[in-house]
């Protein structure tokens, strides 16, 4: 068995793409990564495509590594190899060598984020140096039956941005941090009450993700998180609300104050210095 590594830029985008979708067959949920999708990850997650990596059995792509990168930081956005190759060692192979890369141009640190139930995944990543963070959860809402006659403000989804990356947690997911935030564009959109802002996904269509809550620090503690949700599920009704499994553990009370569920899927944030 030859294993190799190819940079990802020397492949199309229809490619990755594809390839992605069948690195992650059989996953826990389902994926279908289109080319759309794929340059919408790239964007928003700061996806380096010259450090991202095809994954070659014998001179057979049978898997990809997206690499994003920050300053010092690296995080592993996603990493599927296809069922013919899942076994001896491949996995373990793969990010040892994504780990001397890293290391080869100087990041201090490497990030990811993994389904707590993915096991073998949780074992793959630990076995080669990774700790855990914190625990990610994602809850979800369907049609809720609100009244609110709060006027809340539509804004620019730049100043969710400048709030979180001034007021939020500081070890954030990628996902959650201001940087990614700014890069968020219309159909989603941001509206705030007094100190509290909320980015959400297009409302014109039926299943919602709310993509980020802060209150400032000042005003903490006196529910106005719950007041924007509430105000957000009446101005637009019959949705299905979601909550992606991205959000520290320490903050679902958050959700759980205007009723939303947990979802039985949760995410390890896991880290490793360099």
């Amino acid at each position: 068995m030859n294993l190799t590594l190819k940079p990802a830029h020397e492949y199309p985008i229809p490619f990755l793409a594809d390839l992605m979708t069948r690195g992650f067959e059989g996953y826990l949920v389902p994926i279908n990564i289109t080319d759309t999708v794929l340059f919408t990850m790239m964007r928003r997650d700061g996806i380096d495509l010259t450090a991202s990596r095809v994954l070659m059995k014998d001179d057979e792509p049978v898997g990809l590594a997206m690499i994003a990168r920050r300053g010092w930081t690296s995080r592993l956005a996603a990493m599927g190899i296809t069922s013919n190759a899942r076994s001896g060692g491949v996995g373990t192979w793969a990010m040892e060598q994504l780990i001397a890369e890293a290391k080869a141009r100087g990041d201090k640190e490497m990030l990811l984020e993994v389904i707590e139930q993915n096991t073998a995944g949780v074992k793959l990543y630990e076995k080669v140096g990774f700790k855990k963070i914190r625990r990610l959860i994602g809850f979800k809402l369907e049609n809720p039956q609100v009244e609110s006659d709060v006027e809340i403000e539509e804004i620019d989804i730049r100043e969710v941005a400048r709030q979180v990356t001034y007021h939020g947690l500081k070890d954030l997911p990628w996902q959650l941090s201001g940087t990614t935030i700014m890069q968020h564009t219309p159909p989603s959109r941001a509206f705030k009450i007094n100190d509290a802002y909320c980015l959400i996904s297009n409302p014109e269509v039926t299943d919602v993700a709310i993509q980020s809550v802060l209150v400032k620090a000042r005003s903490r503690g006196a529910g106005l998180s719950a007041v924007l949700m509430r105000a957000l599920f009446a101005k637009f009704p019959g949705k299905i609300w979601h909550v992606s499994a991205i959000y520290p553990e320490e903050m679902g009370f958050i959700f759980e104050h205007v009723g939303m569920e947990r979802e039985s899927l949760s995410q390890w944030q896991m880290s490793r210095a360099l």
